[in-house]
Order: structure tokens, then C-alpha cells, then sequence
């Protein structure tokens, strides 16, 4: 805080660009403060949507057991034990057939546990609730570094030039030392 302070003095002793190497690095670790506040604020807000969306698919999704109409057929697919076939379920009374794509090979008539929407159509498996904090978590973390890797890039450009500047003013005062005998005339008069 000190050498804060002493910078913004005036200390013939310190230069131009060592105020402003001072005040971008102290704008920087401001903006990295506010930035995790904001991280925080935009993390509650993914987490709350993603708790919102994640609870509806709960409610709105459920597991069925369905059975193989046929047997399956080797599915196109990258996972070589995946399987294609026919099934048919019931959901509130109505009958349902579909394709499916199964994880391994079943037999005609074997059942299969399948999720399905209101309306009784397939559907993926609703996504777990604790995904909503991780969306929240991965967002405010990636909200905050992209900030603060900036800042601090910023910061250490303008760094880097304050010290080329500085070692130029340091080498124009010694070759002014130098060559004009130290601003003092030594000879008596």
C-alpha cells in the first residue's frame, strides 16, 4: 500500500511509466475483484435455469419397460455392442413402437427399460440435477479466468513497455552523465 502511495507522490524519482505500470496493475486486480463477484452472480443464474429445466425434464420424464418386438441387428453406430430394434411399450393406456437403439443385443420378447415424455414418445433420460451446479461452477470459473488471464495480459504488456520505457530514460540520463562531465564543470575558474 505504501509503495502504492509513493507512487502517486511527487517523488521526482519516480517516472510516468512507473504510474502507470501502477495504475493499469491496480486497475487490473479491480477488474479481476469485480469479475469474481460477477462470475458469482452469473453462476446462481445458470445454476437457477439449469435447477428450472432439470426439474421439468424430472417431472415430465418416465421410465418404462418396453419389450423387443424382434430380434436386434447390429446398429450403425461407433460403439461396436450397440443394437438396433423394434420395440413396443405402453404408457396410460396406449400402445407405442418405435426403433431403438440398445447398448447390447436382446431377443424378441426380452425387455427393455426406456424413458418416455408425457405424451408416451421416447425420450433421452432426463439430465441429473446435480449438473446444474456443475454448469453453474464450469461457467463462473471460465467467466472469471477469461477475465483475469485478460487483466493480467494487459497488465504485463503495458509492464514490459514501462520497463523498455524506463531503461530508455535510464540510458538518456547516463549517456547525459557521461557525456556532459555530470552537468558540472569541474575546472576552476
Amino acid at each position: 500500500m505504501q509503495s502504492f502511495v509513493r507512487t502517486f507522490s511527487r517523488n521526482p524519482l519516480i517516472r510516468i511509466s512507473d504510474r502507470v505500470e501502477t495504475a493499469v496493475a491496480t486497475l487490473a486486480v479491480l477488474l479481476v475483484v469485480i469479475a469474481g463477484a460477477s462470475a458469482v452472480v452469473i453462476g446462481i443464474m445458470i445454476h437457477n435455469t439449469g435447477m428450472q429445466t432439470y426439474l421439468a425434464q424430472n417431472r415430465t420424464r418416465h421410465l418404462v419397460v418396453a419389450r423387443a418386438v424382434d430380434d436386434s441387428n447390429p446398429a450403425l453406430s461407433p460403439h461396436p455392442t450397440a443394437a438396433t430394434l423394434h420395440a413396443r411399450w405402453q404408457f396410460n393406456g396406449i400402445d407405442h413402437a418405435d426403433a431403438v437403439v440398445w447398448d447390447h443385443a436382446l431377443k424378441a420378447g426380452e425387455p427393455l427399460q426406456i424413458w418416455v415424455d408425457d405424451n408416451g414418445n421416447r425420450v433421452d433420460q432426463p439430465t441429473p440435477i446435480a449438473a446444474a451446479d456443475m454448469d453453474a461452477v464450469t461457467v463462473a470459473v471460465a467467466e472469471w479466468l477469461i477475465v483475469a488471464s485478460a487483466a493480467a495480459l494487459v497488465a504485463g504488456v503495458v509492464g514490459a513497455h514501462a520497463n523498455r520505457m524506463r531503461d530508455a530514460q535510464w540510458e538518456q540520463d547516463i549517456r547525459c552523465l557521461v557525456d556532459d562531465g555530470g552537468g558540472r564543470n569541474n575546472t576552476s575558474q
